[in-house]
């Protein structure tokens, strides 16, 4: 490669499925051996993403998706992260679905970070986990907002758009929501024995160098998770100043 050329970028997507205790180690090692920039995550309880980031040296941001428990249980309450080794800053997140309470599992939500590296290169990026396939109706409209979020904050630096999109057989999710699926992932779910693809990672279309690594699961990865983790690998020029 040369000084050029941009750096390859890493993002890795994971639903962990936090209310069924999941391994984090496992979970860490998983994690660790794709050595990606940026990892999110979905049914994530706040304690399980800061034993991540102690595990794998990274700086995390979390938001509370809803707590079924009330206040008084509050380590069952179940969000969403964003991880990085890298800068992590302009963090926030918002309500995409329809004012549903704090209690309700129905609760969706968009999160986002700035990422920055030590070559100077940025991302945005976008964690999402979207209403289950029997719920199309509320699935597309927040996907329709998301897309609203992304054009708002605008295109530089520029965007990546990752998560839990429950999207299996429904084409339409990935139409509406900005980016491009470049490789399409192996499916990811059920975990032990996948048979369909709900999780994914989106790029610029300018996007190049583009790999996919999901695995192939079993009942190792069923006691992480019921989903698997997708990782994808890409260059991107924009992400660095004047690109």
């Amino acid at each position: 490669m040369s000084s050029s050329s941009p750096a390859p970028w890493s993002v890795l997507t994971w639903n962990l499925h936090g209310s069924a205790g999941p391994d984090i180690e496992a979970a860490a090692r998983s994690i660790r051996a794709q050595a990606p920039d940026i990892v999110v995550l979905q049914e994530v309880r706040k304690h399980h993403t800061e034993a991540l980031a102690r595990a794998l040296t990274m700086r995390y941001s979390w938001a509370l998706k809803h707590a079924p428990y009330t206040r008084v249980m509050w380590w069952r309450s179940e969000g969403m992260a964003i991880l990085t080794p890298h800068l992590l800053d302009a963090v926030g997140h918002t309500e995409i679905s329809d004012d549903q309470p704090m209690r309700s599992w129905r609760r969706r939500l968009a999160q986002w970070a700035l990422v920055g590296r030590a070559d100077r290169s940025m991302v945005m990026i976008y964690n999402l986990h979207l209403s289950p396939h029997q719920d199309a109706d509320s699935r597309r409209s927040e996907a329709r907002r998301v897309a609203a979020i992304v054009e708002e904050i605008g295109d530089d630096p520029p965007p990546i758009v990752a998560g839990d999109f429950n999207d299996a057989d429904d084409p339409s999710i990935i139409e509406v929501l900005p980016g491009v699926e470049h490789e399409r992932p192996a499916d990811t779910n059920p975990s032990e024995s996948p048979s369909q693809l709900l999780d994914h990672v989106l790029l610029p279309a300018n996007a190049t160098d583009v790999s996919v690594t999901v695995p192939a699961g079993g009942p190792e990865w069923a006691a992480i998770s019921d989903h698997l983790p997708v990782t994808v690998r890409f260059a991107l020029s924009s992400a660095r100043p004047g690109g």
